[in-house]
This record gives structure tokens, sequence and C-alpha cells, in this order.
């Protein structure tokens, strides 16, 4: 008992000395919290596009002859469309808000030490996301990637645009206006070579991956994750498979064919 009661100590002492120290250094790190706090800004959106996808694909059998299973069922069927188009917009384009708010709150961080606007920040990151995440197709701006496909690429992208700025902002590249100018206006004139810049380096980056992948940029960085991601469902359908509910399945183009778990989708 001795033995045990010591060996726990060692590893407590070894914990607290070690992993403690440097695991909140990390999670103070400006990165890391602008991620996590543009995570918790997006919730709202996830919360609620999750419970739209519940009720559009209710979690019954469809052979069931529950009165109200059966209602719920047909009321479904009947506006499924309906009942999606909130979806789309939340869910569906989770990652353009997951970008914005990373490189919104990245933004904060700098706002003062170098003059950042947060919300020239955000407008930036949205536009670079778009620019490699959903090119104009046939007319139309495909949305494949703007869901949780791209939300890996939506970190990457705004925490790029908000460092670009910052490094653009601490070496005096812009376009230079009299302190007469409306702030305002002074802002979005330094946007304009951020603009550019992130355009000239992303953009030919996307084309030089679709010419010779013939995928856009959140699908290579998925198929780089891919491993990772089937490794994490792997060890969590081998510890709970067995008592985990049964899962809800959306077949509908706008929701990706992806198959989600009831428990997944009510803890969203």
């Amino acid at each position: 008992m001795s033995a045990n009661h010591a060996a726990f100590n060692l590893i407590f002492r070894f914990v607290e000395n070690y992993i403690s120290p440097i695991a909140g250094r990390i999670s103070s790190q400006r990165h890391v919290m602008a991620i996590r706090d543009g995570f918790i800004s997006a919730m709202p959106f996830m919360i609620v596009g999750s419970f739209l996808l519940v009720f559009a694909y209710p979690p019954f059998s469809p052979d069931t002859t529950w009165g109200f299973a059966r209602a719920w069922l047909d009321l479904a069927k009947e506006f499924e469309g309906r009942i999606l188009t909130p979806f789309d917009m939340t869910m569906g384009i989770m990652s353009i808000y997951i970008c914005a708010a990373i490189s919104y709150n990245l933004g904060k961080h700098y706002e003062k030490s170098n003059q950042l606007d947060p919300f020239m920040c955000a407008m930036l990151s949205i536009m670079a996301f778009l620019l490699i995440a959903a090119p104009k197709t046939n007319g139309t701006l495909p949305v494949d990637s703007l869901g949780g496909t791209g939300i890996f690429t939506a970190i990457l992208v705004a925490i790029y645009c908000v460092e670009m700025m910052r490094f653009l902002k601490a070496h005096n590249i812009g376009i230079r206006l009299p302190d007469q100018v409306p702030p305002m206006i002074k802002n979005s004139f330094d946007l304009l070579i951020p603009v550019l810049v992130v355009v000239l380096t992303l953009y030919p980056l996307s084309l030089f991956i679709q010419h010779h992948f013939d995928m856009l940029i959140p699908q290579a960085i998925m198929a780089i994750f891919k491993p990772l991601v089937s490794a994490a469902d792997s060890l969590r359908h081998s510890v709970g498979g067995a008592d985990r509910p049964p899962a809800v399945v959306c077949r509908d183009p706008r929701c990706g064919d992806r198959v989600r778990d009831a428990a997944d989708v009510l803890a969203d």
C-alpha cells in the first residue's frame, strides 16, 4: 500500500512540476486562445444547426407505429427542405463563422500593440477562406468545404491572414494617408495591401493544388489529417461502440452524406 502511495505521489509531483507548467503556457498562447475563443463564439450556430438536423431526421425507425414518432417522421419528410435551410446557414457553413471568429479574436490580441483592426482581420480571413474553399464553379459557389471539412483550413487561414497583416503593419508596408482622414477610411485603405498579398499567395497555391491533385486546399488538408481522424474514430468505436445509441443518418446532399450519432448531435 505504501509503495502504491509513493508511486502516486511521484506521478503527481511529475505532473505538477513538469506537465502543468507546459500545459499552462500552451493554453495562454495567443493563437491557442484565439482558436478556443473562436470556437466558443461559433458554438451557438453549431448548437442550433445540430438540433435542426435532429428535427429533419428523427431518430425513429421508418416502420414505427408510435403516433408521436409517426407524426414527427411525416412532418419532417414534408418540410425537410425548409427545416434544412437554417441548418445549411448554420452547421452547413460553420467554417466561415469559425474563421471569422478566430481572426477577430487574434486581431484583438494585436489591437493595441500592432494597431490592427479586429473587424478588418475578420473580413480579410473570410475573403481568403472563400477564395480557396469555395471558388466559383459554373456560376455558383460550392459549399462542400464550408462545413466541417473546412475547419482545419479555416483555422490556418485565419492565423495566416492576421499574422500577415501584423507583419505588414510592423514593417510599415501599406498606403499612408494624412491624419485628417477619418479612421474608418484609413482602416479600409490599410487593408488594400494585405488583401493583395493574401490573394497573390493563397490563390496561386490553390490553383496549383487544383491542377496537380484535382482537389481544393481544404480537401488536401483533410487528406493529410485523415489518418489521425480515422485513428480517433477507431478508438471511439472500440471503446464504446456497443453501448452507443442508434445513428441518425443524413443522406441529403446538403448534409454531405454524413452519418452522425444521436449522442453527438445532442451534445454539439
